[in-house]
């Protein structure tokens, strides 16, 4: 992967130029570089203090075993790739701010359940500390994207309409999950059957989804299809989040079973079809990533 630098053009803009250098803070600014270095100290705190005192969530023991399984998968795969991706970029290797977006907002997704899919617990304050940062690394990051030069270095190769289409049979798939999930509920007097045991009021995963998820996948599969700005950059971060969902989904899912076998909360029946949608998901990255073809 190339480096880059960027300079000022007469005109005021950001252009990308071919010389080596630190670039982070003009390509992103200095703002998203202590925000993310925050959050991932933030996670790191959370999530130990998830899985080493697990006694203070006071939730059923299912509920307590998924939130073990998320934090685990926050803690040795979402945080390192922040990590690594802050450091990448600021090596000069654009690519890598898939990764950092893709990790900051699945550290977003996970703190609203952590917050809301369990009760108020010792931990509030770092899961609050948690979203914060997660939404305004989001901001701060996004906010100053270069984004034309960008999409001339990423993803130059993908095969748009194929990521487009999985982006849109995922979409499709889970709304049409939680539909079935929540639509008998609202029409009937008892609650949805998901929430039997897990201590939960309503289901912060389907709102997360309805709200944000779904229609960002198909907002970037519209932008991928169309070849419009900001397409790959929001298609290929969605791809990464993907990838750390389903393997979130299947360890939290193993996790919560081995917590309480009993519970209709979690299967560990799941955890292989979310081992398979992973690396079906890292595929279709590796696809997006792929190189340009030598000329």
């Amino acid at each position: 992967m190339s480096r880059i630098t960027l300079q000022p053009s007469l005109r005021g803009t950001l252009v990308a130029d071919e010389v080596g250098g630190p670039v982070a803070d003009l390509l992103f600014g200095r703002a998203a570089s202590v925000l993310s270095g925050a959050l991932a100290l933030v996670t790191a705190v959370a999530c130990l203090a998830a899985l080493a005192v697990p006694g203070a969530i006071r939730s059923p023991a299912a509920t307590v075993g998924n939130m073990q399984g998320t934090a685990l998968v926050l803690l040795v795969v979402t945080t390192p790739l922040l990590v690594i991706s802050i450091v990448r970029v600021r090596a000069g290797h654009p690519a890598w701010i898939l990764g950092w977006l893709g990790a900051a907002g699945s550290a977003a997704y996970q703190s609203v359940l952590f917050l809301f899919g369990t009760p108020f617990n010792p931990f509030f304050h770092l899961y609050v500390a948690l979203l914060g940062l997660a939404v305004w690394t989001l901001v701060a990051t996004a906010g100053r994207l270069p984004v034309a030069e960008l999409e001339a270095r990423i993803g130059a190769n993908a095969p748009r309409r194929l990521v487009a289409g999985y982006l849109v049979v995922n979409a499709v798939l889970f709304g049409l999950l939680w539909l079935k999930a929540t639509g008998p509920a609202v029409l009937g007097p008892m609650p949805p059957a998901f929430l039997d045991g897990t201590g939960m009021t309503t289901g912060p995963v389907q709102i997360i989804d309805f709200a944000f998820t779904l229609p960002a996948m198909l907002l970037a599969a519209w932008l991928l299809w169309r070849s419009r700005p900001w397409g790959r950059l929001l298609g290929g971060s969605l791809l990464v989040m993907l990838a750390i969902e389903s393997t979130s989904i299947g360890v939290d899912q193993w996790m919560g079973s081995a917590a309480d076998p009993t519970s209709p909360a979690s299967s560990a029946a799941l955890t292989p079809m979310f081992a398979v949608l992973t690396v079906i998901g890292l595929v279709v990255l590796a696809l997006f990533l792929r190189p340009a073809r030598e000329r």
